[in-house]
């Protein structure tokens, strides 16, 4: 039994989702295309919605998986944030 066939799928590709977004945020942050947590928020929404538009389940579901990336994404992105110096507008 492979790992897709215990955990699903859609749950499968969340997780993948989630780490290549982080990654793709720490290339950014290296390469100064981000400055600011709010840039990296918008660009983290807009990814999310989009790679949840491509699963073509319902909105109430698309609420739930968007929560859980966001879940699963937070506990990373703190520790980028503390890696590099990110500014924070208030």
């Amino acid at each position: 039994m492979q790992l897709a066939e215990y955990i699903g799928k859609t749950d499968l590709a969340m997780i993948n989702f989630s780490f290549l977004l982080i990654e793709d945020i720490d290339n950014k942050i290296k390469s100064k295309a981000f400055f600011y947590k709010n840039q990296i928020s918008s660009y983290i929404n807009d990814c999310v919605d989009h790679f949840l538009n491509n699963l073509h389940v319902k909105y109430s579901l698309q609420t739930i998986y968007k929560a859980e990336i966001h879940q699963m994404i937070t506990p990373k992105l703190n520790k980028i944030y503390e890696k590099h110096c990110i500014f924070s507008c208030i």
